[in-house]
């Protein structure tokens, strides 16, 4: 009977032993399967953040990319209309003085050569109106070019602003280095003597070849910061 009592109690205490074992390894599994559950949550909060953030720089490049095109067609659209007006300002200046003037020019000579006093002062007169409305003309082309200059100021590096400050003050020069010609083809002076006019016209040509290389310089210019955008 001992035996069979001594047989129970060793028997339980295995079950037992291997209760407490099983419960223990159970409690470990549990913490471990707690731990990969933590871990998942915690990957997965990770993948969620950086999804976001990748997600907000594909946002914020595509916006980039925008604005800088936008940038780059708003620049290009007006640098193209600085140098339309600046094409049209030569186109007037050229039509002035080499197709409109020598009409005018013609008719005052014919008028002027003439043996008296009375037609010699209208011939003056009409040539002087005839040149004054030539020169409004041509200050409204100065004035547009002189706005859109200013406007391209606004988005212009000081590189490109000092170029079109030499831009403007060489036409403001030229201009009136052509109004003084125009004017002195109408005085005695020159019908009696044409050569007081080269030093004026050497003047002009040089002139006229410095607003060239500007010109040039200012069109460079602005390809580099059409490329910098």
């Amino acid at each position: 009977m001992e035996y069979i009592i001594g047989l129970i109690l060793f028997l339980l205490g295995i079950a037992a032993g291997y209760f407490v074992a099983y419960g223990k390894e159970k409690g470990k599994n549990h913490a471990l399967k707690e731990d990969i559950e933590s871990l998942e949550e915690q990957k997965q909060q990770v993948q969620i953040k950086y999804t976001k953030e990748i997600e907000e720089l594909k946002k914020n490049n595509v916006l980039d990319v925008e604005l800088r095109k936008h940038r780059y067609e708003d620049k290009k659209n007006q640098f193209a209309k600085f140098f339309t007006l600046l094409d049209e300002f030569h186109a007037k200046s050229n039509e002035i003085f080499i197709e409109r003037f020598g009409p005018i020019y013609s008719k005052f000579k014919e008028n002027y050569l003439v043996d008296d006093v009375s037609t010699q002062n209208e011939a003056i007169a009409e040539f002087n109106q005839s040149m004054m409305a030539l020169f409004g003309e041509l200050h409204q082309e100065h004035l547009k070019l002189t706005t859109e200059t200013n406007s391209i100021r606004l988005i212009s590096s000081s590189v490109l602003d000092g170029l079109l400050d030499e831009l403007t003050a060489n036409v403001g020069e030229a201009t009136n280095t052509a109004q003084e010609m125009l004017k002195m083809m109408a005085s005695p002076e020159f019908l009696a003597d044409q050569t007081i006019l080269s030093p004026l016209q050497v003047n002009a040509e040089d002139q006229g070849q410095t607003i060239i290389s500007i010109r040039d310089n200012i069109r460079k210019q602005m390809k580099v910061e059409l490329d910098q955008i």
